[in-house]
């Protein structure tokens, strides 16, 4: 039987080799048409928010004259899909690359492909695709051009300068449309990361027909970045914020339509209800547009109860705010129910901390300024303030490191030296007029030591086409020196309120 088996398996074998034999040479081998060559390089650079134009060079081995419309098109890249993975997105359609980038700064895998409609056979050239973003820090500026809010930016570029990019929204393609005045512009750290399109870094934007935060990085927009989005319960109608402030990480105040609100990321506490509320008289209040306390701290803020002319204090996770009652008589240089009006309100960190407030006396023209510890109350100043036409004063700024109170009135700016009661002109624009006087406070004072600069926003009312605006940053002498020009800037619209995106 085993000799029988082996037969038939040789059998088999010669079979097989024959039929091999046979087919030598039955076959008809056609060429067909390759791709020959293509000038993709292997990296590709493109800058966002501007036009990348690339145009390949393209033959194929049996198309010499190369017809373009016998094949078909794509551009792709392999990019985060927003859920902790990637996938493959579609860049164009087409042989040639012109398009306006508006991809994320960052490297990526990408591919041109090139099909043969005939035959159905794709080839595909893989590179690098390397997207950079000048427009990555700066100086962000809500400005108002013809009574309308336009976002303009102070863009830093490679050599350490800044360059003017006017209506920043339109540049990028953010997709958001501003209506209504100016109102403020505002970047903090939100902490943790909620709802689709949250974002670790606010950049907020506000005019007086919403609020609303735009991506920080791409400036990109949707309708779910709306503050309302940020609130519970019942948001007044026509809501928008007049202020939003940081308070340590992950925690911001915000003051919108005589109502004061608090944020608390970590323990889930949204904008919901108003803490501008006095729990031992059971009655609310109207709040001033001012935040008073130190950012850094999330224990305590002070806010102004325009109804009662007092100051009050909301501390920790409250959702009510307490009066602050007045020192003993001995240490009492005012009393906190002071039934003034609030003109102004700033915690500087002059003299370790604390609060500066310029109150009006309803019943005359005089000027107050107060001083006192957000800590412990403590009152530190308070006088009638003697400054030169103080009484028609329209902006106001403290100097963190000498305490110095400015303030503009017209074309002019004065330097109030509380200590000696006197004030002195220190700048005077002519037939310009002043949009914004302010030391901005840097999240991260070591990288930005400009915070002890005054930053003057200024205009000339004779221009309308978003050109008119100015900033001019000065250093603040001791001894009430004259002020020092250190940067300035022109190009833009009429400076109303200044962010600085941080890197």
């Amino acid at each position: 039987m085993k000799i029988y088996h082996r037969i038939l398996m040789v059998l088999l074998a010669l079979l097989m080799l024959n039929s091999c034999k046979k087919d030598i040479g039955n076959y008809d081998y056609t060429e067909i048409n390759e791709l020959k060559q293509t000038d993709i390089p292997k990296e590709i650079t493109a800058i966002y928010g501007k036009q990348l134009v690339f145009n390949p060079t393209v033959s194929f081995t049996q198309d010499a004259n190369f017809d373009e419309t016998k094949y078909t098109y794509e551009w792709t890249y392999i990019g985060p899909n927003g859920l902790g993975g990637s996938k493959l997105f579609q860049l164009a359609t087409t042989k040639n690359l012109n398009m306006q980038v508006s991809i994320v700064a960052g490297t990526y895998s990408a591919y041109f492909s090139v099909t043969n409609k005939d035959t159905g056979i794709k080839y595909t050239k893989p590179f690098t695709l390397k997207i950079s973003n000048e427009i990555n820090e700066g100086w962000i500026m809500m400005n108002e051009v013809n009574g309308r809010a336009r976002v303009d930016m102070l863009s830093l570029n490679t050599a350490g300068t800044f360059d003017v990019i006017n209506d920043l929204l339109a540049t990028t393609n953010s997709g958001l449309t501003l209506t209504g005045k100016p109102v403020m512009a505002y970047t903090y750290n939100t902490g943790l990361l909620i709802g689709p399109d949250a974002i670790s870094y606010g950049l907020y934007l506000g005019t007086d027909q919403g609020t609303t935060k735009i991506d920080p990085n791409t400036f990109k927009w949707t309708k779910t970045m709306t503050l309302n989005y940020e609130m519970f319960g019942d948001i007044p109608a026509g809501f928008y914020a007049d202020v939003i402030q940081q308070r340590g990480s992950g925690t911001s105040y915000m003051i919108g339509k005589g109502n004061a609100y608090y944020y608390e990321r970590v323990q889930n506490i949204y904008y919901s209800v108003p803490i501008n509320y006095i729990t031992s008289e059971q009655k609310g209040f109207e709040v001033a547009p001012f935040v008073g306390g130190d950012p850094s701290s999330i224990t305590q803020a002070i806010f102004y109860d325009k109804t009662n002319r007092r100051f009050v204090k909301h501390t920790g996770s409250a959702s009510t705010c307490t009066t602050l009652p007045d020192p003993p008589d001995a240490n009492k240089l005012f009393s906190f129910s002071t039934k003034m009006d609030l003109l102004f309100m700033k915690w500087s960190s002059y003299a370790s901390g604390g609060i500066f407030a310029v109150l009006k006396d309803p019943n005359s023209t005089k000027r107050y300024l107060a001083r006192f510890n957000t800590s412990d109350n403590v009152q530190t100043y308070y006088a009638e303030i003697l400054g030169t036409d103080f009484v028609n004063a329209e902006f106001y700024a403290v100097n963190p490191e000498f305490g110095y109170l400015f303030y503009a009135v017209g074309s002019k700016i004065y330097e109030y030296d509380m200590v000696y009661k006197t004030s002195k002109l220190m700048l005077d624009f002519g037939s310009k007029k002043i949009s914004y006087l302010n030391f901005y406070e840097f999240k991260s004072n070591t990288k930005y030591p400009d915070r002890m600069k005054l930053m003057v926003g200024s205009y000339d009312p004779s221009i309308s086409d978003g050109t008119e605006g100015s900033l001019g940053i000065y250093t603040v002498p001791g001894l009430n020196g004259d002020l020092v020009l250190a940067k300035s800037y022109t190009g833009f619209g009429k400076v109303k309120s200044i962010t600085y995106r941080e890197r």
